[in-house]
């Protein structure tokens, strides 16, 4: 008979995992981009996330200590939501992208993100985390208290960016709710053999199988996924199944 703790903590999905989801920037398409990062096995930190992203803007060595790559923790099977296109949505995601354990990702820095009521009554936690930020600046703006280059080194900088404001009146929501995000500070290094899956439509995968044949000459290459396909699909794609058989579409 099984603890109840087994059964509590029993997975009968693909969610044990953290997924990257690349996007069309100004310097590549989200194709171009995803490989690059197999090519340099490095996702590069770019953008300012956390309470402390305000004062990022003024301040180009605290952005420094701010920037981050941005993971979701979510079932493999469930990949095809984070690209779907839905209305009043502010981000968007290609189908371009990586999966890592979260026991990977947790022993090369990354953590869950904290979210933060910041509804008038239940914000008792959000104030003084702002006023300590707030305190940073003053600091930074101060010359004789040390300018930028003694707030940098403020303690709570290194938290700010793994800490969020969310809730009424601002406004401000998760965008994807069925999910949990995850962040690294500064760039995000990995090797082809701590990638659990490479995202990229079905009818590109040829040609990043030979992409990554050339850049891994010897050794397994990691699994090659459609986040549109369903769990079945998924499973022998992860499995290397040469022929798994016809699936729904």
């Amino acid at each position: 008979m099984p603890s109840i703790e087994a059964l509590l903590h029993r997975r009968t999905d693909l969610s044990a995992f953290v997924v990257h989801f690349t996007r069309t920037t100004a310097r590549a398409t989200a194709s171009e981009n995803l490989k690059a990062m197999l090519d340099d096995r490095v996702i590069e930190a770019r953008s300012v996330f956390g309470m402390a992203a305000r004062l990022a803007e003024k301040y180009e060595v605290i952005a420094d200590t701010q920037r981050t790559v941005c993971f979701t923790e979510t079932p493999l099977e469930h990949a095809w939501m984070m690209c779907e296109k839905i209305p009043n949505r502010t981000m968007s995601f290609s189908g371009y992208g990586l999966a890592f354990t979260r026991t990977f990702a947790r022993r090369r820095g990354a953590n869950p993100v904290w979210y933060l009521d910041i509804t008038t009554g239940h914000d008792w936690l959000t104030r003084p985390i702002n006023n300590m930020v707030s305190d940073v600046e003053k600091v930074a703006g101060d010359p004789f208290k040390g300018g930028k280059d003694a707030a940098v080194d403020a303690d709570i900088l290194r938290l700010t960016p793994f800490i969020e404001q969310m809730g009424a009146p601002a406004g401000r929501r998760k965008e994807f709710w069925w999910e949990r995000e995850w962040r690294h500070v500064g760039d995000f290094h990995f090797r082809f053999g701590n990638l659990v899956v490479v995202f990229a439509p079905e009818e590109e995968h040829d040609e990043f199988e030979e992409h990554m044949r050339a850049i891994k000459t010897r050794g397994r290459l990691p699994s090659l996924v459609d986040a549109s396909w369903g769990l079945e699909r998924m499973i022998a794609a992860l499995a290397q199944v040469s022929e798994p058989g016809p699936f729904p579409e």
